[in-house]
Parts: C-alpha cells; structure tokens; sequence
C-alpha cells in the first residue's frame, strides 16, 4: 500500500518548475475506475455503492489532479444521491476554524476575510475552493474536521499526555481524551512507510563503488544501489510507487518527502531525519500490510459482521510508543485520524439522516484503517465507503499486488499529468 501521508508541512518541489493543473485539466481518458479486487467499475457503480453509505471517504493524493477531479465528482454525485441531507467534510480545515466556515457559508463574511481567517491550505484556491463553493452554492454542511496543527505538533513534540494540561475549550478542538491509538496493521502500515521515506533521507555521497567498500569496511551492506537525490521525479504527493520511475534503485530525497510527509514543518522532518541518521537500522520496519476484504456496493457495514477492526487485525488500542519519533508522530497521525472520525459521528449523530463525503490524505482511510477504526469506537453501525485515488504509469494497469484492497473502489490516474501545485507552504 503506497499511501497519502499527512503530517504537518509540505515544502518540495520537483526537479525543474512544471506547468501546473487542476481538476479541470482531467480528462475521462486520464483515469480508470476499478472495484477493490480490480474489476473495471464506473462512477454509475460509485454511484450506485452511494446510496447505501452513511459515509464516503476519498483518500486523495494532495498535489494530484486527478484526486480533486475525483473529489468533485464524488461531491456532486453525493448530492444527487442524498440531497440535502448531504455534507462535505475536510481534512484541510481544523475544528477551531468551523465557525468561520459557517459564518462564510450563511454569507456572513466574504470569500476574503474567510481565507484570511481559516488559515486553509496554500492550494486551497485551486483544490479544494470548488468543493466549498458547490456546498455553499447548494445549501450543503461544510465540516472542518481535523485537529488543530498545533496539538498534533503538542504530541509530537511531548507526547500525547501532554493534551491533558489543555484548557476545556482547546480540548473541544479534539477527538474526546484519551483517544484510541493505531491500530497493530496502521502501526505496521506507518513503520513500512516511514521506513522507507528516511531510508531515502541519505543522500548519494560516494560511488557505489565507493560504498559497497565503505560498508565492507563498517560491516554492514549498502544494499543494491545507493539513493540519489536527482534520480526519481516528483510524480505524486504521499505514494511511493507507481507515479514515479525509480531507475536502477535510485530514490529523490525532495520526492520521497513530498510523498510521505506532505505536511510536516522543516523543524519537524529535521528532527526526524537526526533520529534516523543516529539510529541506523535499527528503525523497526514493520510487517508488510495485508489488504482486508472490502464490502462493495452497499459501503461498510460496521454493525453486521464487518466490523473494520477486525478486518485491521485487531481493535483500535493504544499505540505500542516505540517506533519512530518515540512514538509521539503515530501518535499525532492518530489524534488526526480520531478527531476527523469524531467529526464525522458527531456531524450525523447530530443531525439524524445525514450523509458525510471526507476528503482526506489516502494514508488516513487505505484498507480501511486509520478513520474508519476509529468510527467503529464511535458509531458503530455506520456504513462506510473508500475510494483510493492512486497515480500511475499507465491507469489501464491495475496492479493487483499493489492496488488490490486499497478502498471499495480504486482510481488510477496518469501520474504524467501536472501536478496542482509544486510547493504547499502550509
């Protein structure tokens, strides 16, 4: 599983500048539609798996056109299936900010003053601002579902107790405390992952000639080939595989961390990248994932015999603590992944009949960990849909040890388009 991992900051940009894209730039021939074990599908068969979803999770890939195409799609689509029982819920909005986007939703305060004071993200304008405007437009919910940055940074930084010491209101901000750690599979899916973003955090110094001696003389190998931080093209935000050509074992440090650490601050991948070079190998890396049977056409149902937890492994529990960053970044990634799915059971618990469409950074909802753990814990009985947005060479290949158990549904769009943006700064 190669997956959309949001941490805090994106800042990397290809090699050479790129014509940018938007959805907009998508045509039908540049994506292909497939069901979890890669039967060909259509956004009639989406549509249709629709109906029966209390919820529908599009795990995008932040810097893709492709995915907000598909976002779009989603969106309208939800709302010809659910009216106005429909709501559009986003990753890219934090809880302290719902305020200001009900305010911007009632015409209360212009487009202006709502982006100066939302704080969105940088591509904002360009990826996210049609789906808002199409749920203002059409009388639709808007849910700033996320954690605020700077709690998520708090456990990072502190660990997750620290979010004890908060005051009442900045604690409203969050998934209810203590919130449920990763699961044993997202544990195993985060440690691959990781794993292999700070294995590409070296960068090439010496030949490989020059290295495979240097590593007879330290007693260790090098492996087939050293990473060069030239050598893979920037192809798509948070996805290690299929959107990029890695030549002969030649990895992009810039790439790897616009793939798998699309929003984290410089402080934090520096920190990161110490403790990889101080710790060596001794990184844990993780059993590889296992894609769980995924329900198609009717959604997830979590409270007849699909419970998601059990097909992650085991139930949501506290994480392990060891592993990368002392534990405290799985740690902030699963205050992201409970607050959302909080967000979202308090949004239909509240409103009876409604119907959620999250659009959210893949790794948060891929194989159905993540998210949708976390709203076993919280709703049980919600019904729950993911679509994978993926890029790759070629979209008529689905690659079935890659792709297969992905979401419900899974797109692949041509990782040769241009990206939205080169740089997020936030």
């Amino acid at each position: 599983m190669l997956a959309a991992l949001a941490i805090f900051l994106f800042s990397a940009a290809p090699d050479t500048a790129a014509q940018l894209a938007t959805a907009d730039d998508v045509k039908p021939e540049d994506y292909r539609i497939y069901r979890s074990d890669g039967t060909p599908a259509s956004w009639e068969d989406v549509a249709a798996a629709m109906k029966a979803a209390h919820v529908v999770f599009v795990g995008e890939l932040h810097n893709d056109p492709v995915s907000h195409k598909v976002e779009q799609e989603v969106l309208q689509r939800w709302f010809a299936t659910h009216g106005s029982a429909a709501a559009l819920s986003l990753e890219m909005f934090s809880r302290d900010v719902q305020y200001i986007v009900d305010e911007y939703l009632a015409s209360q305060i212009t487009d202006a003053h709502f982006q100066q004071a939302s704080s969105p993200w940088s591509n904002y304008v360009t990826d996210y601002r049609p789906l808002v405007e199409y749920a203002r437009e059409n009388g639709l919910s808007v849910i700033a579902a996320n954690a605020p940055r700077r709690y998520a940074n708090l456990v990072t930084r502190v660990g997750r107790d620290a979010l004890m010491s908060l005051s009442d209101q900045a604690r409203g901000y969050l998934a209810p405390l203590p919130y449920g750690g990763a699961s044993e599979r997202y544990t195993a899916q985060w440690n691959k992952v990781m794993s292999e973003a700070m294995a590409a955090m070296t960068p090439a110094k010496q030949p490989k000639e020059e290295a495979a001696s240097h590593a007879m003389a330290e007693g260790h190998e090098h492996g087939e080939g050293e990473m060069d931080d030239a050598a893979m093209e920037h192809g798509k935000e948070h996805d290690m595989g299929e959107g990029h050509e890695h030549g002969e074992g030649e990895m992009d440090h810039a790439a790897m961390r616009a793939e798998h650490h699309g929003d984290m601050s410089d402080e934090e991948y520096a920190a990161m990248h110490k403790a990889h070079m101080e710790g060596g190998e001794g990184h844990e890396m993780g059993e590889d994932h296992e894609h769980g049977d995924m329900q198609h056409g009717e959604g997830h149902d979590m409270g007849e015999g699909h419970e998601k937890a059990e097909a992650a492994g085991s139930p949501v529990m506290p994480s392990a603590g060891s592993g990368h960053g002392g534990g405290s970044m799985l740690d902030a990634q699963s205050l992201w992944d409970a607050t959302m799915a909080w967000s979202i059971a308090e949004h239909l618990t509240r409103r009876p009949g409604a119907r959620v469409a999250h659009m959210v950074g893949g790794f948060h909802v891929e194989t159905g960990t993540g998210i949708p753990e976390h709203m076993v814990q919280y709703r049980p009985g919600t019904r729950m849909l993911i679509i994978s947005v993926q890029s790759v060479d070629d979209p008529a290949v689905f690659a079935p040890e890659e792709h297969t158990g992905l979401g419900d549904f899974v797109v692949l769009g041509d990782a040769s388009l241009p990206r939205t943006y080169e740089t997020r700064e936030r």
